[in-house]
C-alpha cells in the first residue's frame, strides 16, 4: 500500500508523439508493481498528450492499451491535409484527432471523476490560462460540466498542428504553451487547494524527451528558416518544461523525481521514432525501478 502520510502527485507533459514513452514507462510501471497507476497517485496532472495519459490513468484503461494508441492511431491523427495551405490552415484536422478520443476515452463529465485531475489548457482570446478540474476541492463549478473528451481536446490543441477547441464559449489552445511539463501547476494546487505542505508531498514528473540537437548556429534566423516555423512551438514548450521541472526540484529537493530521456530532434508528430521511444522507456524503467517505487511506496521493501 501507498504510504497514506505521503501525498503523491503524477505530473506529464506535453509532447505529441513523443507521449508513446510515457505511456510505455507507466505500462512498466503497472505490470511491475501490479497495480493500476491510479492507485499510486493522488493528484495527477496532464497537458497535451500527458492529458490523453492522464485521462486513461483516471478512466481506470491500463497504460498496455494506451501505448496501443499511440502505436496505432497516431498515423491516422497526423495524416497532412492534401490540399493544406500553410498560411490559412493548420496542419492537421481537429475532427481526426476529435474521433480517435471519442472512440478510445469516455466522454465522462468532469463532476463524475473523483480522483484529482487536472489538464492545463491555454484560453487564446482573452490571453488567460485555463485549468480543467475533476471533482474535488474548491474548483470551479464551470469545469464541472465539462466533458473529458472536451478538456483533453482543448489541451491538445498545439498552434499551427491543430485547430484551437471552442468549450463553453471559450476559444482553447494547447496547455503547453504555459504548462508544458505540469509540475509546478500540481505542486501550487497540491498547496493551496488541497492544502497540503511541501515537505508532505512527493511527485513524479515524466517528460517526453529533451532535445539537445534542436538548433545551430546559422546566417538566416527568419521565421521560417533559421527558427524554423513549428519548430518555435516545440522550442517554447521545451523552455518551459525545463523551467517547471527545475522550480519544482529546487522547491521538492529529493521529493521531485524527474525522469526525461536526452533525444535528438524529433517534432511533436514525428512518427518513425515510436519503437526508438518505446525503448527508451523500457531502458529507463530498468534504470529508475527501484528508485520508483521507493518513492511512491516508501514503506515496501525493495527488491
Amino acid at each position: 500500500m501507498k504510504n497514506t502520510d505521503t501525498f503523491h502527485i503524477l505530473a506529464l507533459d506535453g509532447g505529441g508523439t513523443r507521449g508513446i514513452y510515457t505511456a510505455q514507462l507507466l505500462a512498466k510501471i503497472e505490470r511491475a508493481f501490479e497495480k493500476p497507476i491510479k492507485t499510486c497517485f493522488d493528484l495527477i496532472a496532464g497537458t497535451s498528450t500527458g492529458a490523453i495519459i492522464a485521462g486513461a490513468v483516471v478512466s481506470d484503461i491500463p497504460m498496455t492499451d494506451i501505448v496501443e494508441l499511440f502505436e496505432t492511431e497516431t498515423t491516422y491523427i497526423f495524416r497532412r491535409r492534401w490540399y493544406r495551405i500553410p498560411l490559412f490552415l493548420s496542419k492537421y484536422p481537429s475532427e481526426k484527432l476529435a474521433e480517435i478520443i471519442a472512440e478510445h476515452l469516455p466522454a465522462t463529465p468532469l463532476n463524475n471523476i473523483t480522483t484529482p485531475l487536472m489538464i492545463t489548457s491555454s484560453e487564446i482570446a482573452k490571453s488567460e490560462v485555463q485549468i480543467f478540474r475533476s471533482n474535488y476541492g474548491e474548483s470551479n463549478p464551470a469545469d464541472k460540466t465539462v466533458s473529458l473528451r472536451d478538456a483533453i481536446l482543448a489541451s491538445c490543441a498545439a498552434p499551427t498542428f491543430f485547430a484551437p477547441k471552442s468549450v463553453d464559449n471559450l476559444l482553447l489552445a494547447d496547455g503547453g504553451l504555459w504548462a508544458n511539463n505540469p509540475s509546478t501547476v500540481a505542486l501550487t494546487e497540491a498547496c493551496t487547494t488541497l492544502k497540503k505542505e511541501v515537505k508532505e508531498i512527493r511527485m513524479l514528473s515524466i517528460g517526453t524527451g529533451h532535445s539537445v540537437n534542436m538548433y545551430r548556429n546559422r546566417r538566416g534566423w527568419g521565421f521560417l528558416t533559421g527558427w524554423g516555423g513549428a519548430k518555435l512551438t516545440s522550442y517554447v514548450m521545451t523552455l518551459q518544461s525545463q523551467a517547471s521541472a527545475r522550480t519544482a526540484k529546487l522547491l521538492l529537493q529529493q521529493n521531485y523525481l524527474r525522469i526525461n530521456p536526452e533525444i535528438d530532434f524529433w517534432e511533436l508528430d514525428t512518427l518513425t521514432q515510436l519503437e526508438n521511444l518505446k525503448s527508451l522507456a523500457e531502458h529507463d524503467f530498468e534504470k529508475y525501478a527501484a528508485e520508483i517505487r521507493a518513492f511512491i511506496f516508501p514503506k515496501d521493501k525493495v527488491g
